[in-house]
Order: C-alpha cells, then structure tokens, then sequence
C-alpha cells in the first residue's frame, strides 16, 4: 500500500499540471480572418464539403482545388472541369465575389461527379467569409451562417 500512494499522487501531479495548460492560447490550433497573403498564392486541396450540417462525399478530393492571386483573379479544379472567377478579400477575412465574372469549362463526366462538381461550384459561389487555422496549412471557406463549410489544405503537406 504504500508504495502506492507515492504512484498516485505522481498521477495526480501529471493531471493537474495538463490543466493548468488547458487555456493558454497557444494549445490547439488557433483560426484567424484570412487576408490577401494568408490565402492567396497557394494552391489549396479540398478535404471538406460541407453543406447544412452534412459531408458531402467526394470522391477524388485532389481533384478539387482552390487558388487565387493577389490581384483578385480565383481559379481552380472543380472535379472534371475548370473554374475561374473574380474576388476580394477585405482586412476582417469577407469574401467578395464578383458573380458575373464566375466561369467553367463544361466538360461532361460520370453523373456522380458531375453532381460534386454541382455541389462543390454552387457551395464556392456561396461562401462569403474566409479563415485560415493550423499555423496556415488549412483554409476555411464559408458563408456567414456555417451552412456552407469547405475546408481546404495547403498542395503538398
């Protein structure tokens, strides 16, 4: 028994020192309004589609791809097809699309993705906020109520 109590109080000090470091902001991954710099002038991959509180399944994710310049000027993969598009980004992370510029080819494929293609196009046209979390390895892209969620990660990690 008594060696242990010396186990117990050694457990206990492990425990009570993880908590005292539970709310140092530095703990987890912290997320912040994207700006000009932060999301554009990397190509990002698709690793979460989320539209009203559901995960839309994609199949081939890295076919689906975000990039924009500093200039405004967005493109990517949408599946099958191409996009391009016209955007700024204000000083708080808003996103402002410039709806008429929004373009893709029209490559026909497979029903299923050309149904994520849809979804995926018709969710990018609706986002209006932008953030980047993960020391900036990941970008969040979604509307203002969080019906629309998609979440990227930097080409290449």
């Amino acid at each position: 028994m008594n060696k242990v109590v010396p186990v117990w109080f050694i457990g206990l000090a492990i425990v009570i020192a993880g908590c005292m470091n539970m709310g140092d902001k530095e703990s987890g991954p912290s997320q912040t309004p994207g700006t000009v710099n932060s999301v554009c002038g990397d190509k990002w991959e698709l690793r979460l589609l989320r539209i009203n509180g559901q995960a839309i399944p994609i199949d081939q994710p890295r076919e689906f791809t975000f990039l924009c310049s500093p200039s405004g000027e967005a493109m990517g993969k949408s599946g099958l097809n191409t996009y391009r598009g016209s955007l700024q980004i204000t000083t708080n992370g808003g996103l402002l699309w410039d709806t008429a510029s929004f373009a893709s080819t029209k490559m026909a494929g497979p029903p299923q993705v050309m149904e994520q293609e849809n979804q995926y196009l018709r969710a990018l046209s609706g986002t209006r906020q932008a953030f980047v979390k993960s020391g900036g390895g990941r970008l969040i892209l979604r509307d203002v109520s969080g019906d629309i969620y998609i979440e990227y990660i930097k080409a290449g990690l």
